[in-house]
């Protein structure tokens, strides 16, 4: 039987502004994908302010996000969606526009004058995780795993969908 959930402490403020609302994306024959991972797209605005400053971060409806970039064989222990989901959002948003909040036409969706470094960045996610209840080794790991692996991801963003090539279009079936 399932441990109940812990009451939040008396003192514990929601970081997040915004319910996490996902689209599932999709081009015209099949889900959307990277690296194994479906994508999806936010159909809400989603704001995170971190515990040590007074300004925010907003992620813009329509950003693409693969959750939590967690590889598959540890997927059982530490899936992407797990309950560091929304901090996994905001720090693929920082990650995606170099921690600059600037995602296509869209404003900076910082408040904070200056970018975010990767290593801000990758702050902010164990933050955010803290804030939604994450026990501190789960978070550690998540944390320190972007620390080592996550630099390819730096200055990437995943709006773009991969085009369905002929030998795609060759599995569809009416």
């Amino acid at each position: 039987m399932p441990k109940p959930a812990k009451p939040a402490p008396a003192d514990w403020v929601d970081r997040f502004g915004g319910k996490l609302v996902l689209v599932l994306l999709d081009n015209k024959f099949t889900p959307s994908i990277k690296q194994g991972r479906s994508l999806w797209g936010l159909h809400d605005t989603l704001r995170y302010t971190p515990s040590d400053a007074d300004h925010s971060i907003t992620v813009p409806k329509g950003f693409v996000t693969d959750l939590a970039s967690i590889p598959r064989a540890v997927w059982i222990l530490l899936p992407p969606d797990g309950p560091w989901v929304k901090g996994a959002v905001i720090h693929d948003f920082l990650y995606a526009t170099r921690g600059t909040g600037i995602w296509k036409t869209h404003p900076s969706g910082n408040t904070r004058p200056e970018p975010y470094s990767r290593r801000e960045a990758d702050w902010i996610l164990r933050d955010a995780m803290r804030n939604r209840g994450v026990d501190v080794v789960r978070r550690n790991i998540i944390w320190l795993a972007v620390r080592i692996g996550g630099g390819g991801g730096w200055g990437k963003d995943d709006s773009r969908q991969k085009k369905v090539t002929p030998a795609d279009e060759a599995f569809v079936t009416e």
